[in-house]
């Protein structure tokens, strides 16, 4: 048995589902690595275990780990190296953290604009939890291995972090908005969620229950770039990160889509409209990549400067 993975008390009491001491070692390392070394990563793992959820070890394809909320556990790729499944518990934990202060797990209640900008804030600000915990964790333990390992899987967060560092070289919240920023770098990663969140479950679910005539709710909620950064990006104080920035999810360049993204909204609010339902225009507020962004962006701004005119002139006559 590895000498690192020698038992040890849990510093932070999961539920370890497990037949193999070896197994519970490691998990114990994992658990205790995060909380010893990193604030921000204890906090999401006293979340965790709180709201009751398990760890468990399996083998999987083409994935470090995910959360299951159905069966409360966290599942984490025995097969992966150790660095790889702290930034991975970090974050996971941290999905869950955000799903007790009342985001959801799903997205089509939403309506499309903030289905979209809830979706990719929960996943930037997740990676942003796994570079602050894998962070906290080198430079007060000493361990490299997972900042290493999101090095190579995710090199613009960690750059974008590095770059925001000060000379204390301590976690900031100026770290952690370059973090969050930098995931909205790689189009790969939010293709990806854009085609499982925004296609399919917002967009592909509502077609199909329509056409199979199923009265599911869909595209009822509304949620403000303030009201979703300040719920969960936030430290390991609770204090946002992005509090001197709550607009930030508003930015054209968060709000891109694909072309495909646009057309299927429109199809989806036609029959919407055939059967008597409400539309949901809002998906209008989004851009698509390549186009139209410069002439939305302009028009917004014109908007916005008439707006703040009438209103100058308003006081002005008052």
């Amino acid at each position: 048995m590895s000498e690192k993975y020698e038992k040890q008390e849990l510093l932070v009491p999961f539920d370890l589902h497990s037949s193999s001491e070896e197994t519970r070692n490691r998990f114990a390392f994992l658990i205790n690595t995060v909380a010893q070394y990193s604030s921000v990563g204890r906090d999401v793992l006293n979340t965790a275990a709180d709201q009751g959820y398990q760890l468990q070890m399996m083998l999987m394809s083409g994935m470090s780990g995910f959360v299951c909320p159905e069966n409360k556990t966290i599942y984490l790729n025995s097969s992966c190296p150790d660095g790889v499944l702290i930034e991975t518990l970090a974050h996971e934990c941290r999905h869950i953290q955000q799903h007790a202060k009342g985001i959801p797990a799903s997205h089509h209640e939403f309506v499309l604009r903030d289905a979209v900008k809830v979706s990719r804030a929960k996943e930037a600000d997740a990676e942003t939890i796994g570079a602050a915990v894998s962070y906290e964790i080198m430079k007060n333990g000493g361990n490299d291995e997972a900042w290493k390992e999101l090095e190579k899987k995710a090199p613009k967060i960690t750059q974008a972090m590095l770059a925001a560092a000060d000379q204390e070289a301590s976690l900031n919240s100026k770290m952690m908005q370059a973090a969050f920023q930098g995931w909205y770098q790689n189009k790969a990663i939010m293709d990806i969620y854009e085609n499982s969140y925004i296609m399919t479950e917002c967009l592909g679910n509502a077609l199909s229950d329509m056409n199979n005539g199923k009265a599911a709710s869909y595209f009822k909620r509304e949620m403000s770039s303030e009201q979703i950064v300040r719920a969960i990006c936030t430290d390991a104080k609770g204090k946002c990160y992005w509090a001197d920035c709550v607009d930030v999810l508003n930015d054209p360049m968060k709000l891109r889509v694909d072309e495909k993204a646009i057309r299927l909204a429109e199809s989806v609010n036609t029959a919407r409209e055939q059967r008597g339902l409400k539309r949901d225009d809002s998906y209008r507020d989004l851009f698509v990549y390549g186009r139209e962004m410069k002439d939305k962006a302009h028009k917004k701004e014109r908007e916005a400067n008439l707006v703040q005119a009438m209103m100058n002139l308003k006081r002005g006559r008052g």
